[in-house]
C-alpha cells in the first residue's frame, strides 16, 4: 500500500497537519494507535482563547467554560491574582476538540486509521500493526506527532533525558470552584513542576498535578489535596506525561518531522500544547507542501520553526528557574514580585502563547527593576 505523507497519532498536532496537507491536495494516512479519537483524555483542555481564534481550531462544540484569570500560589500560601474581566481561556472537551478535528481532516479526504500502532520505519517504507496484524506502508514522508513518548522520535536516535518530562495526575471531581479562574499552585508537593485546578463549572473541576519522573504523581496529588485541605469527590482519573525540554533543535532528520508534544512543541510553564502544536503542524505542513511541490529541501522545517522555538525557548527557560528554586526562595519572589505590582503589569501585557512579545516590556518597566536579578537568572 502506497501513501504520500504517513502522520503518527491522531490527536490535534497530528490531525492539524494532515488537514492542511490535504487542503494542499496531498495523500495523507494518519495512525493512530488507540481504537478510538480522543481516547484516553491526558490533558486539562486549557488553551487561550485567542491561540483558538487565530489557529482556527474547531472547538465551536468543545467549549465547556470559560476563564478570566489566575490564582497563582506561592508555596506559603501567598498568590498573585490576574483577572482580564473578559474570557481569555477555554476550558475544553478534549474528546469533542479531537474528534472536530478528524472530521475537519477526513472532509479533505485525509485516511485516518484507529487501532493501528506504528512499530518501525526505514527511509520509504513504515512497519504498522493493523488490528494484531503486521502491514508496510510505502510512503514518501513520515510526521511523528505521537505525544511526549514519541516512537518517532525514538526510531529517529533522538533520545531525551529523563530531566525532559514530568509524570501528571489528574482527577476529575465534584465539589464548589469558582468557575471564572484556574488555579496553579507551586511547592514540595509538586516537584519540578506545580498542581493546577481547571473548573469546568461552579461543581465540577479537573485537579492534576505534574512531578519529577522520579516521584509518584498519584501519591504527590494525594499529598497536595491533603495539604490543601481540598475535599472533593473523585469522578475518573488519568495519568500521563508532560514534555518540559526545550525544542529540539533537530525537529527533521531524513523524510522525518516531528510535530506538537513529539518535538517538544509545548510550553515548559505550563504544559499547554494544543496551540503551540497547532502552530508547529501549520509551519510542517508548509514545508512538506514546499519540499513536495518546489523541491525545497525538507530540512527547512528547523528554521522554519525559529519564531515559535523563540517563545517555546522562554517558556523553558522560565521553567528551568522555577525549578531551580528552593520553597523559600519561591516564597521571597512572590513577595517581591508582589510589591512590584506585577499582577497589573500581566493583566496588561500577559499573552499565554507568547512571552516575547512582553519579555521586553518587562525589563524596560522601571516598577519592576528590583527583579532583574530575578529576571536575568531566568532568562540566561
Amino acid at each position: 500500500m502506497n501513501t504520500t505523507i504517513t502522520i503518527a497519532g491522531a490527536g490535534p498536532a497530528g490531525l492539524t497537519t494532515a488537514r492542511h496537507l490535504a487542503e494542499e491536495g496531498w495523500q495523507v494516512t494518519v495512525l493512530e494507535e488507540h481504537k478510538k479519537i480522543g481516547k484516553p483524555m491526558q490533558c486539562a483542555g486549557l488553551i487561550s482563547k485567542a491561540g483558538a481564534v487565530i489557529n482556527k481550531l474547531p472547538v465551536q462544540d468543545c467549549i465547556l467554560n470559560e476563564i478570566q484569570g489566575a490564582r497563582i500560589f506561592a508555596p506559603n500560601g501567598e498568590k498573585l491574582f490576574l483577572h482580564k474581566y473578559e474570557t481569555v481561556a477555554l476550558v475544553l472537551d478534549r474528546e469533542k476538540l479531537d474528534l472536530n478535528c478528524l472530521k475537519e481532516a477526513e472532509k479533505h479526504g485525509v485516511e485516518v486509521r484507529t487501532n493501528c500502532k506504528l512499530i518501525d520505519a526505514r527511509t520509504d517504507t513504515v512497519f504498522l500493526q493493523q488490528d494484531e496484524r503486521g502491514e508496510m506502508l510505502k510512503t514518501k514522508i513520515l510526521v511523528g506527532a505521537d505525544g511526549a513518548n514519541s516512537k518517532v522520535r525514538s526510531i529517529l536516535g533522538l533520545r531525551m533525558p529523563s530531566e525532559n518530562f514530568v509524570n501528571s495526575f489528574q482527577i476529575r471531581a465534584k465539589g464548589r470552584f469558582e468557575k471564572e479562574f484556574v488555579e496553579l499552585h507551586l511547592g514540595n508537593f509538586a516537584k519540578g513542576f506545580f498542581a493546577w485546578v481547571v473548573p469546568e463549572s461552579r461543581d465540577t473541576a479537573r485537579i492534576g498535578i505534574g512531578t519529577s519522573v522520579q516521584e509518584n504523581a498519584q501519591q504527590a496529588l494525594d499529598k497536595f489535596l491533603k495539604e490543601k485541605n481540598i475535599s472533593v469527590q473523585k469522578i475518573e482519573h488519568t495519568a500521563g506525561v508532560i514534555p518540559i525540554g526545550q525544542p529540539l533543535k533537530e525537529a527533521c532528520k531524513g523524510n522525518a518531522l516531528l510535530v506538537g508534544d513529539a518535538g517538544f512543541h509545548a510550553k515548559a510553564t505550563t504544559g499547554g500544547g494544543i496551540v503551540t502544536g497547532s502552530i508547529a503542524a501549520r509551519i510542517a505542513a508548509e514545508t512538506i507542501t514546499e519540499h513536495l511541490r518546489n523541491k525545497k529541501p525538507l530540512k527547512n522545517f528547523d528554521k522554519n520553526l525559529a519564531g515559535l522555538n523563540k517563545d517555546l525557548l522562554l517558556h523553558w527557560k522560565v521553567r528551568r528557574f522555577l525549578n531551580s528554586q528552593t520553597d523559600e526562595q519561591l516564597n521571597r519572589l512572590f513577595e517581591k514580585m508582589k510589591k512590584a505590582k506585577i499582577e497589573e503589569f500581566l493583566e496588561k501585557h500577559g499573552n499565554m502563547d507568547h512571552p516575547s512579545l512582553f519579555a521586553g516590556k518587562l525589563l524596560s518597566n522601571p516598577k519592576i527593576w528590583f527583579l532583574l536579578p530575578e529576571a536575568l537568572k531566568a532568562l540566561r
